[in-house]
This record gives structure tokens, sequence and C-alpha cells, in this order.
């Protein structure tokens, strides 16, 4: 059985790993895409995807060049786009 896309709770994201990993799986959701599915065609783990998404791994720049890439987008650019996720969740509080 397959996993559910994304997060079922959304979590809080504080750090800088925390926040990119949020914004990779909401990106990976607005796609439809499963963390495997992505994570093969980045050529990485389930095991790795999913650590960085839970923002449990250090993100090096060739990941996140990859990530951004997939998505069509600068490293900058998903950058603003996490800190904007970010910023919404802190004016929910």
């Amino acid at each position: 059985m397959a996993k559910p896309l994304g997060a079922d709770v959304k979590r809080k994201s504080k750090t800088p790993n925390e926040i990119f990993g949020r914004a990779v799986t909401e990106l990976r959701m607005t796609k439809n895409l499963s963390q495997a599915s992505l994570a093969d065609s980045l050529g990485y783990s389930t095991y790795y995807f999913g650590r960085i998404e839970r923002g449990k791994a250090n993100v090096s720049c060739d990941v996140m060049a990859a990530v951004s890439a997939y998505f069509n987008m600068s490293i900058g650019q998903l950058w603003l786009y996490a800190e904007k996720l970010s910023q919404n969740q802190s004016n929910k509080k």
C-alpha cells in the first residue's frame, strides 16, 4: 500500500532545514507526487528524502539545486517560497 502523498498534520517550521523540508513537501504535493517517485526522479533514497522533508537532514547546495530545477525554480525562488510558507505559518498563530 502506498504512503499518503503528504503529511496529514502540518508541521511547524522553525529551523532552516524544517523550512526547506516543508517547502519541498508542499511543492511535491501540488504536483501530486509521492515522496518515493520524487526521490527516485532526483536520484536519492526515499529514506533520505523523508529526512529532508521532515527537516532532519542537512541539505547540500547540490540537493537544493536538484529540487529547485525539478520544480523549474532557481534556488533563490525556492527559498522565497519556503520563507513565504514560514511567514504564513507565523501569522496564523
